[in-house]
This record gives structure tokens, C-alpha cells and sequence, in this order.
């Protein structure tokens, strides 16, 4: 069976298994619930026809593209495919062949486990774990089930029974010795319990993104060391093999894996690696002769390698390189680079999540410093500035536009570069601020240009036409060859003038600026480049208005009222009820000036709850201001929404948001879970209260089949988030039991 990968924005990975047809979107009830910029309601399906995955466009706004091409039919994938929703890029992951063995990558934290609420962006500044993809074993290796290390392991002699010939516990006790990375030679001693994690109290800690703050524990014994995963979300594995929260005893050289991070497990730390089976030989043998004649053999070996050493490096002396973390002398130079290259590219990949640019411009710039002609370090070192600070333009942008700073957001996004893997993610916002930006400046263009204020036209109308020139031809723009310019008065044969009037407009008054001003160029916008036109949704407002209202006062309060300017709506209708010879529209005038003097108060006074942090008590009024409003807007009010429904919408999903996080950092999770869906029945387009969504809905199925009466619902309904389907479950059960 075949699986779709969706890669999210924040660079997180979710899979989806293909089993009949798969809709994307972001409307409640897609099998792929999307959110985030650039993805319609009902956006695409992913279907799988005789053995061939398609994905089909389904009148998406935005468009669904394939390797760059944007698809107008059903079109086959294969694992090779990118295609792009909106900030969202997703690929085909093909069925793993027999005997592949793929490791689970278990995202979802265990019962007691690590991470027990994954919600939002929030957590103290702590970052999220990386998730990994999955880990294939060599051939012939078949599917693994967690827990099966300890059945799989390789036979090994038995452990001598204790008595006389057991071997003693070494003085120095067991440890845990790195094997890659930073950790390569370093030794982490076991005693009692330790835990293994990212951050602290973790008694091993692993500074590594594919490392959970509480990945797994190790308990060290009278009888031995044992290990276990405690619900980590890359998966702890044994030679290989994944582990469950089952603890297994672990014997010499066994080699464990947190994540990406390498170690292996010695009886008592020692430069010299114990072969496995080695210390188990069943020999009656005395301990203390056996240590004994390990020692002579070992300072027998010592003493070859020091000879071999010295005749060498009289016949072939080399530079000696710096001591490394562990005392021993270092690689030479050559190899050096390569593994700090390899390193380097492991971090600017964005195969294991989104890449880490300060890292992998710190170990570049380590290989440099040995090799500063280098070729592949210097390749690699400009691409990796080239993509951090296309990174930083795309998250200041992202910043701005939710500031509500369109055109510096915009000007952000112009300054990512045609080449860097941010651009294409950008075109989505980069389309969001254009029309920001056009919606103001073509409204402040127009009055300017209409009150001969030329030099506050030039301005305003120079940043909307930035923007509209964009998806121009160039004979819209600028005169054929051999004709000039000539703006006012009769076109003679030679002479050419723009189409556009509002563009003759600020020609003109360029003109009256300065005379002698050079001709007006588009500027170059390539993030906006080959995009559709932006339509302004102020023209479907007033061609709306236009066909309900006969009255152009009432046309002008509709518009005022959608922009959100209740005072100046209001007044305009007070000077139409002034006017006694349009006396036919006061009566629909009085009652259009009831309803929206009814949504602003109505706004105010939820707003108000909200400065008091208080979303449940805003909750009332906000809806009905939302059932109000659409009386006002009537079809346009969830296509075009008005200003207040906006607001509204986005200021209690965010204000719920914060609230929920106050109870759950308070560990009330039933009381958080409340406010939090109250949020989401308002706005499900906030990330972080979708995020708080997904993990109530999940804690309310794990009470659902905890319950075992009528008093156990209750839970599970406190949980349940509508949509998710827990909540039609509760009924039954409760309509089972006889539950009143």
C-alpha cells in the first residue's frame, strides 16, 4: 500500500496510508485537514487507480502543482514527484518491499510517555522533536513489531550462573560510548536509573532534534543493565530493532540508537573494544587470573602498537593533529573535511525535517578554516548563506503579514531569491500581502488622484501599481517601438497611451511631479511573476451592493460597514434619513442601520470579554454579531467576510488559544480542552488551536475506551471535538448502557 507524506510549513511530517481516494483540503471532514495559507476548502484528491496513485485537482484557487507544473487533470505520481498545495508540499512514498522492515516512526506520545501535549508553537522555548524518516535494515530483514529486540538478538553463550564463576562487576561499572558526531568517543557512566533525553533532568544528554526531552531510561543493577523506550517519537532501537516500554537486559557490545545518535554498551569503559562473547566463555577459570591475563595481553599489544608506531613514523613522518575530546589523536586533515562536509550536509538537508542553516554554516565554515579553496566546502558554504538568509525573508515576512504589515511583509518576500527552496513557499504569502496591499493603496490611489493631491498619488498608487503591473503584458505598459508617450489630448499616429485609465492617471500626475521625470518601469517582482491577478475583493462588495441598493448612499454605507468603518456607515444612512425626497428608502434604511449599529455594539462589547481574557463570556455576543452580520452581507458573509467577522473569527481563536494553554500548563487538560473548543467551533484556521484540537479529540477517544459506565462519558465529552466523531460514539455507548 502506498503512502502520502505531507510535509507542514513548520517542516513537520505526517503520513497518510492510500486506500481508496484521500481529499485534501481545509474544510472539516477531509480525510488530509490542511490549514494553513494558500489551500482552498476543498482542495484536491489522491486516488489510487490499478496500482498507479493520481492526484486531481478539484477547482482549487490557488492551484495544485507537480514538478513545478500546475496540473489541470488527473496526473499519476511516483516516488520522484513533488507536488505543491499552497505552503504545503507532499510526496509519494511507495509500499515498503518485502523483507524491508521499515522502523515505526511513532509520532504520538504513549500514555505517561514524552511530550503529553504537542499543541501549538509554545512549550518555554523548547524546540520540537525532529521526526526521522524510517530506518530500513538490511536485506532479508522482515518486519519488526516493537519489543522484538530482545528475540531477535543474535544467540549469545548463557550468562554463567552466579557463583564462582561469575565475573565480578568492574571497578570502573558499565557506560554508554558514543559512536557518532559530536558524542563519537565519550563515555556516559550507568548507575541506578538514568534517563536519556534532550533536556534535563536527563542524566545522558543528547543535544540532536531526532532526541525526545524524555526519549528512554537505563537501570543498572546488581544483575545487569537493563533499557526502554518511554514512548519517544523517533523510536529507541536495540542491534536494530525497536523497543517497546518493556525493559531489556543488555549485554557487551550491544549497540543502541535514540534517534540518529549512535552508542554502544560496555561492561566498564575501556580504549580497547570487547568482542562480543568473548568475557562469556564459560570458563571456570579464577576472575581475579583472568583480569590478570588480560592485562598482560593488553600491555602486550600496547607495546606492538608503540613499536609499529615509532618505526613508522621514522619512515613516513606526518603532521600530528590536535587531541580530540576523548585524548586520542585526531584523523588527518584530509578525512577530517569530509566527515565535516558530511556533517554539514546532513544539516542543510531536509530530509530529516527543516534544515538547521546555523549549524550547517558553523561546520561549513569548520571545513573551510582547514581547506579555504576547497571546492565542494564552498559550494556548499554559499548555498547554505543563500538559504539562511532566504529563511530569515521568508520568517520576517511571515511576521509582518501577521502584523498586518502587508507591504513590508511583501518587500520581504520580493528579496527571496529565484533559486532558493523558500520560493516557491513564498509565491503563497508573497500572494496574500499583494493583496493586502493593492486592497489599501488602490483606495488611497483613487481618492488622491481624485482630490489633484499628486504628491500623496504618486506614492500610493506607485505601491499598488508595483503589484498590478506585475501580471501585465509589456504593450500594456510601455509604448511599441517607434511610438512615444503622449498621455492627454488627441493620439496622433505615432503617439501611444496606456488602456488603463487609473494608470493614465498616475502618469500624469508623475508629470505634474516633475517634468522631466524618467519613464516608469514595472518593477521586477519574480515571487510575483506568472501569478494570476489579484481581484480586489472591495469590487465584489460594491458590485454586490450595487445590484441590492438602488441608492448609492446605501451602496457607499454597505462598503463602509465591510471595511469595518461602523461610525462612518452609520452616519452616511443618517444622511439619507435627512433627505425627504428619497423618503421611499428610509423604511429599509432604518432597519439596515438597526443591524449594523446591532453588530458594532455587539463587537465592542465581546471584544471587551476578550481584553479581559475572558473567550467564554465573549462567546455569546460574538455569535450573535456573526448571525447579525449575515444579515447584512447576506451571500457574501463567509465568501467575502466583513470586516468584524474577520476579527472576530481570528481574535477568539487566538484569545481561546492562550486561554486553554493557561489551564493546561495549570494541568486542568478537561478545562483547557474546553476553551480550546470553543476556539475551534468559532475558527478552525488558527495552527496552534488546530494543534490543541487534534490533541483533545485524541485524548477524548483514549476515554472513550477507557470508560467502563455511564459516569466515564462525561470525560470523553469534555474531550470531544465536533467533527471528530467521539462525540456520536459517547451517544451510542450512552443509548447502550441506558444512560439518562
Amino acid at each position: 500500500m502506498a503512502t502520502l507524506v505531507v510535509r507542514h510549513p513548520d517542516g513537520t511530517e505526517n503520513e497518510f496510508a492510500i486506500t481508496g481516494e484521500l481529499k485534501i483540503g481545509r474544510q472539516q471532514g477531509s480525510d488530509i485537514l490542511i490549514t494553513e495559507g494558500g489551500v482552498s476548502r476543498t482542495h484536491a484528491r489522491v486516488f489510487d487507480e490499478g496500482g498507479t496513485v493520481f492526484i486531481e485537482d478539484v477547482g482549487s484557487a490557488n492551484g495544485t502543482f507537480v514538478d513545478g507544473q500546475r496540473i489541470m487533470e488527473p496526473t499519476a505520481l511516483t516516488p520522484q514527484s513533488e507536488v505543491l498545495l499552497g505552503d504545503y508540499v507532499l510526496r509519494l512514498k511507495a509500499a515498503p518491499a518485502r523483507g524491508s522492515g521499515a522502523r515505526r516512526a511513532a509520532a504520538r506520545p504513549a500514555a505517561g510517555g514524552d511530550e503529553p501535549m504537542p499543541v501549538g508553537d509554545e512549550g518555554g522555548g523548547v524546540r520540537a522533536t525532529r521526526a526521522m524518516p524510517s530506518i530500513k535494515k538490511g536485506p532479508g530483514a522482515a518486519k519488526s513489531e516493537p519489543g522484538a529486540a530482545l528475540a531477535k538478538r543474535p544467540a549469545r553463550p548463557a550468562r554463567p550462573a552466579p557463583g564462582g564463576g561469575a565475573r565480578p562487576a568492574p571497578a570502573g561499572g558499565p557506560v554508554l560510548r558514543g559512536m557518532v558526531g559530536p558524542w563519537a568517543g565519550q563515555t556516559y557512566p550507568l548507575k541506578g536509573k538514568v534517563l536519556v533525553g534532550r533536556q534535563p533532568p536527563a542524566g545522558i544528554m543528547l543535544d540532536d532534534d531526532s532526541v525526545s526531552r524524555r526519549h528512554a531510561e537505563l537501570e543498572a543493577t546488581s544483575s545487569g543493565v537493563t533499557v526502554r523506550d518511554l514512548g519517544s517519537a523517533n523510536g529507541t532501537l536495540l542491534n536494530g530493532e525497536p523497543l517497546d516500554q518493556t525493559p531489556v537486559p543488555l549485554e557487551p557490545g550491544d549497540q543502541l540508537q535514540f534517534g540518529v545518535v549512535e552508542m554502544s554498551f560496555e561492561p566498564e569503559p575501556s580504549a580497547v573494544p570487547v568482542r562480543r562473547g568473548a568475557a562469556r566463555g564459560g570458563s571456570d577459570e579464577d576472575p581475579a587470573a583472568k583480569r590478570k591475563k588480560l592485562i598482560m595481553v593488553a600491555a602486550g599489544l600496547v607495546g606492538v602498537l608503540l613499536m609499529v608506531g615509532m618505526v613508522s613514523s621514522i619512515l613516513n613522518p606526518k603532521p600530528v593533529d590536535v587531541q580530540g575530546p576523548g585524548g586520542a589523536a585526531q584523523m588527518d586533515p584530509t578525512q577530517k573535511i569530509q566527515d565535516l562536509l558530511s556533517e554539514c550536509r546532513s544539516y542543510a538537508s531536509s530530509e530529516l525535517g527543516a534544515p538547521n542553516w546555523e549549524k550547517a554554516h558553523e561546520v561549513c565554515t569548520q571545513a573551510l578554516d582547514l581547506d579555504p579553496i576547497h571546492p565542494e566546502a564552498n559550494t556548499l558554504i554559499r548555498r547554505i548563506k543563500l538559504e539562511k538568509e532566504s529563511f530569515e525573508y521568508y520568517s520576517q515576512g511571515e511576521r509582518l503579514l501577521q502584523r498586518l504589515k502587508p507591504e513590508e511583509a511583501l518587500e520581504s518576500f520580493r528579496k527571496i531569491q529565484k533559486e532558493s527552496e523558500y520560493f516557491r513557499r513564498a509565491r503563497a504569502k508573497a500572494r496574500e500581502a499583494a493583496e493586502a496591499v493593492t486592497k489599501r493603496a488602490q483606495e488611497d490611489c483613487k481618492l488622491y488622484l481624485r482630490d489633484s493631491q499628486w504628491s500623496a498619488a504618486v506614492s500610493r498608487c506607485e505601491v499598488y501599481m508595483a503589484v498590478w503591473c506585475q501580471s501585465k503584458p509589456r504593450e500594456d505598459l510601455q509604448p511599441p517601438l517607434g511610438f512615444t508617450l503622449k498621455l492627454e489630448g488627441r493620439l496622433r499616429r505615432d503617439e501611444w497611451r496606456p488602456k488603463d485609465p487609473m494608470f493614465v492617471k498616475f502618469l500624469i500626475a508623475r508629470q505634474k511631479m516633475d517634468a522631466n521625470a524618467a519613464p516608469w518601469e514595472c518593477p521586477v517582482a519574480e515571487v510575483l511573476a506568472g501569478d494570476e491577478r489579484v481581484v480586489d475583493p472591495r469590487t465584489f462588495v460594491m458590485e454586490a451592493a450595487k445590484k441590492r441598493f438602488p441608492n448609492k448612499l446605501m451602496q457607499a454605507a454597505l462598503l463602509d460597514y465591510w471595511s469595518g468603518r461602523g461610525s462612518e456607515a452609520l452616519a452616511t444612512m443618517q444622511k439619507l434619513r435627512a433627505n425627504y425626497e428619497a423618503a421611499q428608502y428610509h423604511a429599509e434604511a432604518d432597519e439596515l442601520m438597526k443591524i449594523m449599529s446591532t453588530v458594532d455594539q455587539l463587537f465592542k462589547v465581546g471584544q471587551s470579554y476578550l481584553a479581559a481574557e475572558d473567550p467564554e463570556k465573549a462567546a455569546e455576543p460574538f455569535r450573535e454579531a456573526l448571525a447579525t452580520d449575515k444579515a447584512v452581507m447576506l451571500e457574501l458573509a463567509e465568501s467575502k467576510p466583513s470586516f468584524y467577522r474577520r476579527n472576530i473569527l481570528q481574535d477568539i481563536a487566538e484569545k481561546s488559544y492562550q486561554r486553554g494553554k493557561h489551564w493546561a500548563d495549570r494541568e486542568d487538560r478537561r478545562r483547557a480542552c474546553r476553551v480550546w473548543k470553543l476556539g475551534f467551533s468559532f475558527y478552525a484556521g488558527n495552527p496552534n488551536l488546530n494543534k490543541a484540537a487534534a490533541f483533545c479529540s485524541s485524548r477524548a477517544l483514549e476515554a472513550f475506551r477507557a470508560a467502563s459506565g455511564c459516569g466515564d462519558m462525561t470525560v470523553a465529552l469534555d474531550y470531544a471535538v465536533k467533527g471528530d466523531g467521539v462525540e456520536e460514539m459517547v451517544v451510542a455507548k450512552q443509548a447502550e448502557l441506558g444512560c439518562k
